[in-house]
């Protein structure tokens, strides 16, 4: 896939201007984020036999504010430290941003200004959703939103090392333990628990991500855990993402029917095999669906 140019998000009509703001956020990353939401949706549904459906849809749009929010933000600050003007070994669309500010179709004013406003969106958004649900999950909220800020951000936690664990946080435990809050008014045990499984698979992807960007992570001081560890050692982490989540998800107390996500292990292992062997494609795309059939499967395996 080529990068974005100004010949084709040229901005000069208002559906141009759409379109180019709309691909500015990234869209088909924004499954790490709605699919964990539909996880919890599926573990709602089997334990208590209905839903919100209303309710639901709030909620997958309000985090498709905040996650593209946090993506349009993280090209902005990545800019700024100059992070991805130095990646040279990008593996364009999966590492390296956007390209939008590198390849001058918006300023950085302009995309920090849009990335806010998204924000915004998500947060306004999640305080209308308290009203229903009561102020904890402002709390669950608030929380996702910050850390999705500062995983960038001064003091830029993925620059200490942290990235990994803040996004299990914010894409796996937070989405599903708030949409399950929202659903029924309770922090339930197997939300947690279903949570913490897909953290590890959608850390899973921005470590594989993480590997084409070592050389430039490690020119603009941004010390994320494989460039500390070194790609010789790193590419093995895919795989430890896999068995952590695996594991988590056979010692969880789930239902039994949600073990059929362990179908997942087959694009997982093809996905860890590549990247040992030096093949970011297709080990970043197989990394993609594995986390894509973990999510599915384990919303299947929660209903029936």
């Amino acid at each position: 896939m080529s990068e974005p140019s100004v010949d084709i998000f040229h901005g000069q009509t208002t559906s141009n201007k759409v379109i180019t703001y709309i691909a500015a956020t990234r869209p088909p990353f924004l499954t790490a984020s709605v699919l964990p939401v539909i996880s919890g949706l599926g573990l709602v549904w089997g334990l208590q036999g209905s839903l919100n459906f209303i309710v639901a849809a709030l909620t997958i749009l309000n985090i498709i504010f905040i996650h593209s929010g946090a993506n349009v933000l993280n090209d902005y600050f990545d800019a700024r430290n100059g992070t991805d003007a130095a990646n040279i070994d990008r593996v364009f669309p999966f590492s390296g941003g956007s390209r939008f500010i590198q390849n001058g179709i918006l300023t950085e004013e302009q995309t920090f200004r849009f990335g806010f406003a998204l924000m915004m969106l998500g947060a306004v958004l999640g305080v209308a959703m308290t009203v229903i649900t009561g102020p904890f999950i402002l709390m669950i909220g608030l929380t996702g939103g910050l850390l999705a800020i500062f995983y960038s951000a001064p003091p830029c936690l993925a620059c200490r090392g942290l990235g990994d664990i803040v996004i299990a946080v914010c894409f796996g435990v937070l989405p599903v333990v708030g949409t399950v809050f929202i659903q029924n008014g309770s922090i339930m045990n197997e939300a947690i628990w279903l949570g913490a499984v897909i953290g590890c698979f959608v850390s899973a992807i921005l470590w594989v991500n993480s590997i084409p960007d070592i050389v430039a992570d490690k020119k603009a001081g941004k010390k994320t855990l494989p460039v500390r560890l070194g790609k010789d050692i790193a590419v093995y982490g895919l795989a430890v993402w896999f068995v952590l989540g695996f594991s988590i998800l056979l010692v969880s107390p789930l239902p039994a029917t949600s073990y059929v996500a362990l179908l997942a292990v087959i694009p997982a292992i093809k996905a860890a095999k590549a990247l040992i062997d030096d093949k970011l494609i297709p080990a970043i795309p197989m990394t993609l669906v594995t986390h894509t059939a973990v999510c599915l499967l384990l919303a299947v395996g929660c209903v029936i």
